[in-house]
């Protein structure tokens, strides 16, 4: 197996989830540290990266 194939394979699957693991932790952590106006810009935030994050790896898988 070429370092090709397996940079292509890390960039596909591994990063994704890398950060998708650390986006929840980051809201988790913040969510408990929040008034209600910083949970709401929270929930939006989230709804706007995880249709960025789900758009993303499906180009990526895709591709």
């Amino acid at each position: 197996m070429s370092i090709h194939i397996i940079l292509k394979l890390m960039i596909k699957f591994i990063l994704p989830l890398i950060v998708f693991i650390a986006v929840v932790y980051g809201i988790s952590y913040f969510w408990t540290n929040s008034s209600s106006k910083g949970k709401k810009t929270i929930a939006l935030g989230l709804i706007i990266g995880l249709i960025v994050g789900i758009s993303l790896t499906t180009y990526l898988i895709f591709d």
